[in-house]
């Protein structure tokens, strides 16, 4: 499901400016979608955690606090995603392609730390877009469904005033993981 109160320019907008704030980039409108985050942009992982922080304040959502990977042993067991050398196992690349839309440079036998250099500004467009989707039919509060957004980000009940819950990163995330295990079996001999 879509969130028709947050356009996607908006989200694009949002994750440009977060990304420049960060990085200190004095242009953020001209930041390309499909650059590494790490490798062009020279993100450090504490920058990902200002990153994901700016984002939850103008959504009003919860971005993932735990890695892919990690939320992969978390739900299918140790060494199912990363092997006791550090290194991506071939199921988990495979997940890991599926989750990022077929990302170029996951591959089975590269040290999970190197994965990070593979997110890009868009597919933390995606990820938000995503939560945004979440939205509920109804408020959690009031039970009203008349959402409102005054500024095209956040999103709160037009009855009551109660800002939108939407599902936390690594439940989605979680879920999704569980899904594509039922669905793909990617992990039953591992």
């Amino acid at each position: 499901m879509t969130n028709p109160l947050v356009t996607r320019d908006r989200i694009e907008q949002e994750v440009r400016e977060a990304l420049g704030t960060t990085l200190r980039i004095e242009t953020p409108a001209t930041i390309d979608l499909d650059s590494s985050i790490v490798n062009d942009l020279h993100a450090t992982s504490i920058d990902f955690l200002d990153i994901n922080f700016r984002l939850e304040t103008v959504f009003g959502i919860q971005m993932n606090t735990q890695g892919f990977l990690d939320l992969v042993e978390e739900e299918l067991g140790d060494g199912k995603a990363i092997d006791r050398d550090g290194k991506v196992t071939a199921a988990a690349a495979e997940i890991m392609k599926l989750h990022l839309g077929g990302s170029d440079g996951i591959e089975s036998g590269m040290y999970s730390d190197e994965t990070a250099a593979v997110v890009t500004p868009r597919m933390v467009c995606d990820a938000v877009e995503k939560l945004l989707g979440t939205l509920p039919a109804a408020c959690t509060a009031c039970g009203a469904t008349e959402w409102k957004s005054e500024d095209g980000a956040k999103v709160t009940c037009g009855a009551c005033g109660k800002a939108a819950e939407y599902t936390p990163g690594d439940d989605l995330t979680k879920r999704w993981i569980q899904d594509i295990e039922r669905e793909k079996q990617l992990f039953a001999s591992a």
